[in-house]
């Protein structure tokens, strides 16, 4: 569902005349056959889905803040007293971020370094902490997606790369998405000539290989995307939508992924990756060719399933990846009861692929600025909703960067109310800065978000120096900060 760009606007390209190659008899791309889901829109309660907001605002203070003593010494151990300083945060340690493909695409045909690329990176930087940067295997010729080897021996990670450089360079998390998709549209058509076990053995040295290349930049991945929809891999040729993989055939594949990737770098973490969870289509859910009818229900219940027999074998995915772009608005008490239900798996929540359409609105009437302005207090519900919930981790958006963003003729642009809105929770509201004073005894005490600090300390000459240290949930005790500096 990666291939959505036309539709995202902003200057992300149009799609060619190869699509029409890849789409089924009722002019769907085979690969994105859920954008037959798309379309339903329950009514939306701006109202009650404000006060839901307002509570989750509540609980955010509780579970994503700690109350910590801090104890500020000299080189020699000996407690500084009465010394003012600044807690300021660096960086919240729930990562938020948006995906790459625009990013990467302009390194690809030379235009990074371009005035447009510049804005595009500063207005990302300056309201996100982490990154999802791509790399497909393939994602046909049709556009201008990123692929690693859509051509045999022609590889191609320099973007990835760079990608990935660029996020590490401006200290946000770098997500890598995806490793492994059992979906035709995105196995390289050289691939296919093979047997099966060849056609694995390939898929292995590339998940080994990305990995490997990115160990230590790369902290997280989308292990294995669209299980739910998809055959197994040993299955592809017999692809049909929706496919109702055997639970067995589907955790082996998935163990083996996460071994290869888990070999390569034991520190990142692995997330399975899915959609179709939480919202029906208007037109209904879909009927696999046996009958069977596909709903959320469903599909919920089998990524729990799924997600069990991955922890009985020892192998499970470090979280489940919710995404979030399917059917339309969800208001808010929903999306609680869905995370409550998700997180029956035992496994931490990540919110993937998010975004908030707006036809539903236009084909109201609505004027574009009212449309904004509802937008944008959608998703600032959803976002608190969501960093609200103990057991979500991360929340990626698909497509923000356009949403929030109108992009005009090279690099002229304007922020829209959504950008300002999400701008405002992650870099203010969510974030902390306060004044401190150490008592006779060195120690003074603050209570802050969950993340990466810096003491800020001023010098004699009244330039500030600053002591790094994080503040997380599982920390116990004082932070002991010590400073070489004298004459404080």
């Amino acid at each position: 569902m990666q291939s959505l760009l036309a539709t995202l606007g902003g200057g992300y390209g149009i799609r060619s005349a190869w699509a029409s190659l890849q789409q089924d008899t009722r002019g769907v791309i085979r690969g994105e056959e859920w954008r037959r889901m798309e379309g339903a829109q329950r009514p939306y309660d701006f109202q009650a889905s404000a006060r839901v907001a307002a509570r989750a605002g509540q609980r955010i203070r509780q579970i994503r803040q700690k109350d910590q003593e801090i104890i500020l010494t000299d080189a020699q151990g000996d407690p500084l007293s009465q010394i003012k300083a600044r807690v300021v945060q660096m960086r919240n340690e729930f990562p938020v971020g948006d995906q790459l493909w625009r990013l990467q695409e302009f390194y690809r045909f030379d235009e990074h370094a371009a005035d447009l690329g510049f804005y595009w990176r500063h207005r990302f930087k300056n309201v996100f902490n982490s990154a999802n940067a791509l790399c497909y295997w393939t994602e046909r010729p049709r556009n201008d997606g990123p692929k690693t080897e859509d051509i045999q021996g022609r590889q191609q990670l320099d973007d990835f790369a760079y990608a990935v450089d660029w996020i590490n360079s401006e200290n946000m998390l770098a997500k890598g998405h995806p490793l492994f998709w059992s979906i035709p549209k995105c196995v390289p058509e050289w691939v296919k000539r093979y047997d099966i076990e060849t056609q694995y053995k390939f898929a292995e040295v590339r998940v080994r290989d990305l990995v490997s290349r990115f160990r230590g930049k790369v902290k997280m991945w989308d292990a294995v995307n669209e299980i739910l929809w998809e055959p197994a891999f040993k299955n592809l040729n017999r692809r049909h939508w929706p496919y109702l993989e055997t639970l067995e055939n589907v955790t082996e594949m998935v163990a083996r992924v996460l071994g290869w990737a888990r070999d390569e770098d034991p520190d990142a973490k692995y997330l399975i990756n899915d959609y179709g969870l939480i919202q029906e289509s208007e037109k209904g859910p879909p009927t696999a060719p046996d009958g069977t009818v596909v709903t959320c229900k469903l599909q919920r219940k089998r990524y729990l399933d799924i997600a069990r027999r991955l922890i009985d074998m020892g192998s499970p995915p470090d979280a489940l990846g919710l995404q979030s772009h399917i059917g339309g608005w969800v208001n808010q008490d929903d999306q609680l009861a869905f995370y409550d239900e998700m997180a029956q798996a035992g496994l931490p929540l990540h919110i993937t692929e998010f975004w908030a359409k707006t036809g539903w609105l236009q084909e109201q009437g609505m004027d574009q600025q009212e449309i904004d302005e509802r937008q944008a207090e959608y998703v600032s519900n959803t976002l608190t909703v969501a960093y609200s919930h103990p057991a979500v981790e991360a929340f990626f958006f698909w497509g923000f960067m356009s949403s929030a963003i109108e992009w005009k003729r090279r690099s002229a642009h304007e922020l829209k109310p959504m950008y300002h809105r999400i701008q405002n929770l992650l870099k203010n509201e969510w974030m902390t800065r306060t004044d401190i004073e150490t008592n006779a005894d060195g120690q003074t005490s603050f209570r802050g978000f969950c993340g990466d600090y810096m003491l800020r300390l001023t010098l004699p000459s009244g330039h500030e120096t600053g002591i790094p240290f994080t503040l997380n949930q599982s920390q116990k005790g004082p932070i002991l900060l010590q400073t070489q500096l004298i004459g404080l």
